[in-house]
């Protein structure tokens, strides 16, 4: 098998045979590359304007790849191949659906329990999401999960102090909400009953949230 690092260097002048384009001018474009009999992904923001890819880019890249690294070898991440640049990052492609395509049906609720327990080994690992939705979850065919997009990952390795460990444990809160609401939206099952298993302070945090969400978006019309 090629090395990461060779993996790395061919994959700056290699042509992909996929390409998903950023939904919007802060989202980076999703390429997709066969080299040495492996498919790999890649996630690269060179393609937005200047100003966004120097600072968001940058910065999100550099979120992600610390993210990858900390959770390397959990069967539910795929691996991180290594950085192209300070805007783009390769990992192994999954053969995977994300959840958003498979709505048109109740789905079993034994995936959710996998991706509780996907979540509970990237929040061992000191990894929280905080911002998890459909997109982030892929499925395949065979029902495995797996989890992506650390963009915005909160990263609270062994030593962290005080402040950052607090914004973990809120981010894994979320993160733990967010599931228990995928679970009801794509298994059939109340929202209210899903999110019973939670702690009740968890949920009252994120009504108050939502609440505050919703006068915002009156405000601004």
């Amino acid at each position: 098998m090629t090395p990461a690092g060779d993996l790395v260097a061919a994959l700056r002048t290699a042509v992909p045979i996929l390409r998903l384009p950023g939904r919007n001018a802060t989202k980076a474009d999703v390429l997709q590359y066969e080299l040495d009999g492996r498919r790999l992904a890649v996630k690269d923001y060179t393609a937005r304007p200047r100003w966004i890819r120097n600072t968001l880019g940058r910065w999100l890249v550099r979120r992600e790849v610390a993210a990858y690294r900390a959770t390397a070898g959990l069967p539910e991440v795929p691996a991180l191949v290594g950085r192209l640049s300070p805007f783009a990052f390769a990992t192994e492609w999954v053969d995977a659906r994300p959840l958003s395509a498979l709505s048109a049906r109740p789905l079993d609720p034994a995936l959710f329990d996998r991706l509780e327990r996907a979540l509970a080994g990237l929040h061992a690992r000191g990894v929280a999401l905080g911002d998890l939705h459909h997109r982030d979850v892929l499925v395949t065919d065979e029902g495995a999960v797996h989890v992506v997009d650390f963009a915005t990952a909160w990263i609270a390795p062994p030593g962290s102090g005080a402040l950052r460990k607090a914004i973990f444990r809120r981010m894994a809160e979320q993160d733990r909400l967010a599931a228990a609401r995928l679970r009801a939206r794509f298994t059939g099952m109340d929202e209210a009953e899903a999110l019973a298993a939670l702690p009740p302070a968890a949920v009252r945090r994120w009504r108050r949230g939502r609440a505050v969400k919703r006068l915002l978006d009156r405000m601004r019309g």
